[in-house]
Order: structure tokens, then sequence, then C-alpha cells
């Protein structure tokens, strides 16, 4: 299989139409057909369904597809590695952090004090969902990761510190029937939606959610899951539901209101790395809180 083949392929995926994908890629539909029934022979499955008007992927090919996606952004990830270390002269320290302008209210302290701490290593941000950045810590591609407490839990060979703490909250828009409400309460929200992000991209946080729902009784409502904290945030914009997360994601956001949510409840940020790495231990060692 040649990356050639994968990016037709990827590109009829997306079309639905081998003529309309050709035409993408500037190469005939016949050379495009020809190309996919090779790379079908050599899976030795149909990727696609050829209907009246384009084509749709099989179960195999939606499988495919996911897979030859993530092998792209693994070479996106080492070509920019490869341009980066060709031009500095200093030594990578590569940080992973969760995507999002929900880690604005610390990335950019933390990358000050590394910068200072670290001025014979260039820094370079890797922005990316929680199951890839643990992905990414235990295989080595990252020497630091940023992420909630809840969405990491404790192994062997790995060293944790809390580097920031956030207060927890009720998220929720104006757009919604209570956002109307001058002072709404908990109960106010029994009939609305808890937009979650799903379970497994960050089951730690899925089950801290739960648990505060049922800390104020929200627990029997309904329940939305998506992708990512950014598809999260856009639905509570938009009046589909509210979500719980840090006072501060509502700062310079037009429409949206909070409710800090009782006592202590709120959410660590951690920076985890491999316990072998000791300058990195040394550099967190030094952080302050």
């Amino acid at each position: 299989m040649r990356l050639e083949q994968i990016t037709y392929f990827l590109s009829v995926a997306e079309h639905g139409n081998i003529t309309a994908a050709a035409k993408s890629l500037y190469i005939s539909q016949p050379a495009l057909s020809k190309q996919i029934t090779l790379l079908e022979q050599e899976v030795g499955l149909p990727l696609f369904e050829r209907q009246a008007r384009g084509v749709v992927l099989t179960q195999a090919g939606v499988q495919f597809q996911k897979d030859l996606q993530n092998i792209l952004k693994e070479l996106e990830h080492a070509k920019k590695n490869a341009v980066l270390a060709g031009r500095a002269q200093k030594p990578l320290l590569n940080i992973g952090c969760f995507d999002g302008s929900y880690a604005d209210d610390f990335l950019p302290s933390v990358y000050d004090y590394l910068k200072e701490a670290a001025s014979g290593q260039k820094l370079v941000i890797h922005k990316c969902n929680f199951l890839e950045g643990h992905e990414y810590l235990e295989k080595g591609k990252i020497d630091l990761w940023l992420t909630l407490a809840p969405s990491w839990q404790d192994r062997p060979g790995f060293l944790k510190k809390k580097i920031a703490w956030r207060k927890g909250a009720l998220i929720y828009s104006e757009k919604l029937q209570v956002g109307k409400k001058e002072n709404p309460t908990w109960e106010d929200f029994k009939d609305e939606t808890c937009v979650l992000v799903k379970k497994s991209q960050n089951p730690g946080m899925f089950q801290h959610t739960l648990d505060t729902m049922e800390l104020i009784r929200l627990d029997e409502g309904t329940i939305e899951v998506v992708e990512n904290i950014g598809t999260q945030i856009s639905y509570v914009k938009l009046g589909r539901g509210y979500c719980f997360l840090s006072e501060n994601i509502i700062h310079g956001s037009k429409g949206l209101r909070c409710i800090s949510l009782p006592g202590e409840r709120g959410i660590e940020v951690v920076a985890v790395w491999s316990e072998k790495n000791a300058a990195v231990t040394n550099l967190m060692e030094n952080y302050p809180i």
C-alpha cells in the first residue's frame, strides 16, 4: 500500500463520489477507480458499496478510514518534529496539552516557566485529546502531559504534580429557558440536558460529572454525549444544555453564565511525566504552585 493510495481512498470516502474525488485529485476517473480496486484487492474486502449516485463506505471501509486518518496524523506529527529538530539547534521539549481555550488559564504560565527554566531546550506544544495525550506520553512522543486530574489514573513509572486548581461550576447559556431567570437554582435545571464528553474519551471526567450531578440532585436528568470539550462548550453556547466545567470558561464568552458548585468541588490540573525523565523531574520539582 502506497501513501498515494491512502490519499486516494480518503478523498473518495470524503466526497462519496469517485468522479468528484478524481477532479479534486487532478487525475482521471478511470485511473482513480483502478487504484481503489487494487487497494480493495490488497485488503481482501470491499471498502465501498457502489450506488447509483456514488459510493458509501462499507463497515470495513469505515474502520479503514479511521485507521488511515490516525496514520496520517502520526505522519504529520513525525514530519513536524523532524522539521523542528532540523531547524533547531536546541533539543526539543515536547509538551502535550488537552485542546481548546479551556487550557488558556494555566498554559501560558507553565510555558513561561519552562521557557526560562529549560532555556537550553526548544519548547513544542502539542494540542491533543485526553486519549492521545496518554498514548503519546506512554510512547515517549511527549515529555510532559498537562491534563485534568480525573482523566489520569495513577500508574507505576509516572510522576504527577498539581499545577492549578479550578473552582467547578454549572455552565449554561442565556439561550436556555432557565437562562432567562435572574438567579436560577439547581432545581431549575432538572428538566434540562447535561452535555458530557463521551466516556471512552475520558472515563475519569465522565464519572466526575455523574458524581457532581448526584451531589446536586440532577442525576435523574437527560444526558447528551459529545466527542470533546470544544463540542461540549459549543452545544452549551447554542442552548442545547448545560455542562460542568470550571468558572473560568465563561470569561470572555458572551451569553454564558455559571452557578458555582458547593464547597470545594472543583478540578485539579496536573502535569504528568515519566519518572525516567530526570530532566523533566527536576523542572517540575521546582515549578511554583
